[in-house]
């Protein structure tokens, strides 16, 4: 279910180029997060210069033209472990594809609950993913004895 925004200085990707940072998004979802190919939802902005506007370093990284920012948006509830792999995943994937530095990939994960997503009809169809994935997660951890109420184990 993940939505992709991806952010990129106009001139800097043509259509090719822009179809090649898509399937590599797709891809790092589907590998990291087991997305099904159906699973697949995108927004591409190209962008101004007055619009694109960013500093040429941060924490040691050196962003040029072809900087990338890609906001990944998706239901609530994996592993921290999960969500780093998934940062490395796509980054793996979009430079590998774009043919970009490593520092020219920004990546936002926004997170949230999956009754707050509607993929139509103004029903909340995967509203319960989020609250199976603690319940295993509790069970697997044998913590839903131990930790006491289970709205305690979300530390993550």
């Amino acid at each position: 279910m993940p939505l992709a925004k991806i952010h990129v200085l106009e001139g800097q990707y043509d259509e090719a180029r822009l179809g090649k940072v898509s399937s590599a998004v797709q891809n790092g979802l589907a590998s990291a997060l087991g997305i099904p190919p159906e699973g697949f939802f995108q927004i591409i902005y190209v962008l101004p210069k007055s619009q694109f506007r960013h500093t040429p370093s941060f924490l040691g990284l050196n962003y040029s033209d072809d900087l990338i920012v890609l906001e990944i948006t998706f239901i609530s509830g994996r592993p921290k472990e999960k969500r780093l792999g998934l940062l490395k995943a796509l980054n793996d994937a979009v430079v590998s594809a774009a043919r970009i530095s490593p520092d020219d990939l920004l990546i936002s994960l926004y997170e949230t609950a999956g009754e707050n997503i509607s993929f139509g009809r103004g029903l909340a169809q995967r509203a319960h993913v989020a609250d199976d994935r603690l319940v295993t997660f509790a069970t697997t951890h044998n913590w839903h004895h131990s930790v006491g109420p289970i709205s305690r184990l979300f530390v993550d």
